[in-house]
């Protein structure tokens, strides 16, 4: 939770995370137990960042990663990112997975630079759909089973990024000063 409550903000927008208690925490973190791996980071006796891999067959799949913005010099990140190769590579994974490569239509993200840094690779993986029912076959055949976003042109796209970051950094301070505990 400490991790969770450091910051209101996260690659620039509001933190889904931030102030949950500790029963909703340990709820969300409980989901695939029987197929899941955490792998904490600590500098000293102090958790600094923890990472969650579930186990999908013979790939792992990285639930979440975060790490202490207080503790960024230590590069936690990259530290559990070593340990969960290890820990594949013992398990006989063919695989670890950082969710997709690329956010929409975006040419590469902050974080698209980590994953490509870190070791990740890209691998593009062909999408087909089925309609099933007639509702179905209508979507299909106007193009709405894909998401719409990636219509849009990137710079659109990172206009809107940025208009949503600052929306939330507003909705922040705007909550701070409402708080009579930070009045003067």
């Amino acid at each position: 939770m400490e991790i969770y409550n450091e910051s209101p903000i996260r690659q620039g927008k509001a933190f889904w995370h931030y102030q949950k208690g500790f029963d909703t925490v340990r709820r969300e973190k409980s989901t695939f137990l029987a197929r899941s791996t955490f792998i904490g980071a600590y500098y000293k006796d102090e958790l600094i960042g923890f990472m969650k891999i579930v186990s999908v067959g013979k790939v792992a799949a990285m639930m979440q990663i975060l790490s202490k913005f207080s503790h960024y010099d230590k590069r936690p990140s990259n530290a559990l990112i070593a340990k969960a190769v290890e820990h594949c590579a013992r398990e006989g994974m063919s695989y670890l997975t950082y969710g997709k490569y690329r956010n929409r239509n975006k040419v590469l993200s902050s974080l698209g630079r980590f994953k490509h840094r870190v070791g990740f690779e890209e691998v593009r993986v062909p999408r087909f759909y089925v309609p099933l029912t007639t509702k179905g076959r209508i979507c299909v055949a106007l193009g709405l089973h894909r998401d719409l976003v990636e219509a849009l042109p990137e710079w659109l796209v990172d206009f809107i990024y940025r208009l949503r970051a600052m929306r939330g950094r507003w909705r922040i301070r705007a909550s701070r000063y409402s708080d009579p505990e930070h009045e003067g």
